[in-house]
């Protein structure tokens, strides 16, 4: 910061500027900090389920193996940045189903009227192990219509992922090896834009698509599998594209020597004046 004090007493404009913008630059992206997400906020949605919140509204964990069900946020969400961690606990061990989140969210939600079973969101689930036409892995879907469930027996597009007009398959990423762990605590991470969606699990990116993508809540996703815990979510917002039509030092180094260059040129243009003013005497 001296060195830019120092620039701006000899007049140079430009590299006061330079200076200010790299010092603005900075405080925006300090501002740009993760936010923790309180879930006491949020809503159970959907044909079931039981969440349980913590007193401090940092976990929630859901209980029942049954329908479809999901707990939401009461905001929508873009161009944001959404980070937490989630684990299937011993009591639900027994059981190889389906976890995971939804985001876009625009339905079901109970105060609007909203029927239980349209279904209005984008989905990503993660299922532990073939079963019944289930494949081990990961899916993400685009998901709007109306659903009939029936207990026992496996609906073609929650279970089997068999592509409809409600239901599209966007990517997906089966095989042995890919499901859940017991007892394991994975990290999570969502970037949602208005033109991608990008997931990670532990660092490691599993879906990265382009498309339109409009606002919505964001949620957890629990189908026919109890015991999963959430925790530790966060929020951040999408530091914006850096100008790219103005250059601009790379370094201090380089702010010194355009200083120097300029304090020069001064220098010169001073002597040259003192000639010229003794010619004239």
């Amino acid at each position: 910061m001296t060195i830019i004090h120092r620039l701006s007493t000899t007049a140079f404009g430009t590299a006061v500027v330079v200076g200010t913008a790299m010092f603005a630059s900075s405080v925006q992206a300090a501002s740009l900090g993760l936010k923790p997400i309180d879930l006491r906020t949020w809503t159970k949605e959907g044909l079931g389920g039981n969440w349980e919140v913590s007193s401090d509204g940092t976990s929630v964990l859901q209980t029942l193996h049954g329908l479809p069900t999901f707990f939401v946020s009461p905001d929508e969400f873009i161009n944001k940045t959404i980070t937490g961690k989630f684990k299937v606990e011993p009591k639900g061990n027994y059981d190889n189903d389906f976890i995971g989140f939804v985001f876009g969210y625009q339905s079901p939600i109970a105060v609007n009227g909203d029927q239980a079973n349209n279904f209005n969101f984008l989905l990503f689930d993660w299922r532990q192990s073939p079963q019944e036409g289930a494949k081990e892995g990961f899916s993400l879907a685009k998901v709007n219509g109306n659903f009939n469930f029936r207990l026992g027996q496996p609906h073609p597009n929650f279970w089997v992922h068999k592509e409809s007009e409600e239901f599209d398959l966007l990517d997906t990423d089966y095989g042995k090896g890919k499901g859940w762990k017991d007892n394991t605590e994975y990290d999570f991470s969502l970037l949602y834009q208005t033109d991608r969606i990008k997931i990670d699990i532990d660092g490691k990116t599993i879906f990265d698509v382009s498309g339109e993508f409009q606002p919505g809540r964001f949620g957890f996703y629990n189908f026919s599998q109890s015991h999963v815990r959430y925790s530790g979510f966060t929020q951040a917002d999408i530091a914006p594209e850096p100008p790219k039509s103005v250059p601009e030092p790379t370094s201090g180094l380089g702010l010194l020597t355009f200083g120097a260059l300029g304090t020069g040129a001064l220098l010169k243009r001073k002597q040259q004046q003192k000639v010229l003013d003794s010619s004239i005497s």
